[in-house]
């Protein structure tokens, strides 16, 4: 059993992804085991716990960061997911992006900040984040590309800089895409990339004009509804799960 505790920490202390599998319930005995998403065995022995169901109930938690309780034939496990921080890329720096990494650091996000203008990417701006970077997105995205945990917000909205970056983010399969605007400015963004051929489906995966609707004003308000709308996607409707 320790050896496998040590391997899961291990596992999240170099960014992994994965579950510790604790039998709670059960007809037979069975240490905890260590799985990756694909429900290979990492460390310990699942002394047949490791069903198809398991694995695939594993995979899907593991998928929407929530640990929880698996019932299976004979009894209980508990599925501890083991994921890095989810990355929030900020595309445009200001206040609402100021305002934004501090509280989605603090959410449990790693930030990083991009923007095209070196007097705004300024890093002691933004002390909360892991990387502030100056460059348009072609750039920014090479150095460090997207995956599909990622979460991308476009706080600049001018053609130039939002045309090439929505592309990015389409192709990449990332978990989140938000983009700033009225919902005039969503419309005319809307038909620029679908003129671009931009299939409907792409364009339904932007949040915009981002942030839930709560009347928010100022950029702290901007920040708390954009953060929301990114936790909603990441947790589902509820974070504890039987």
């Amino acid at each position: 059993m320790t050896d496998v505790l040590a391997a899961a920490r291990t596992l999240a202390d170099t960014g992994g992804i994965g579950a510790l599998a604790t039998v709670i319930t059960g007809d037979r005995a069975a240490a905890p085991f260590l799985i990756d998403a694909s429900g290979h065995i990492l460390a310990g022995d699942p002394g047949g716990w490791l069903t198809p169901e398991v694995v695939e109930e594993a995979a899907r938690r593991i998928d929407r960061e929530v640990s929880g309780v698996v019932p299976v034939a004979g009894g209980e496990i508990f599925v501890d997911v083991i994921t890095p921080p989810p990355t929030l890329r900020l595309f445009g720096a200001g206040p609402i992006a100021e305002a934004l990494c501090r509280l989605a650091s603090r959410a449990g996000f790693r930030v990083v900040v991009g923007d095209p203008r070196a007097a705004h990417a300024l890093p002691e701006r933004y002390p909360d984040a892991a990387i502030v970077s100056c460059g348009w997105p072609d750039d920014l995205v090479a150095a460090l590309p997207f995956d599909r945990r990622t979460y991308v917000v476009s706080l600049l909205h001018v053609d130039r800089y939002e045309d090439p970056l929505l592309p990015l983010a389409f192709r990449a399969g990332v978990r989140y895409i938000g983009a700033l605007g009225s919902r005039k400015t969503h419309a005319t963004r809307l038909e620029r990339l679908r003129a671009a051929g931009h299939s409907q489906s792409d364009l339904d995966r932007i949040h915009g004009p981002v942030g839930l609707s709560i009347g928010a004003v100022t950029p702290e308000e901007i920040g708390v509804a954009i953060l929301a709308e990114m936790v909603q996607v990441r947790r589902g409707e509820s974070r504890v799960e039987s």
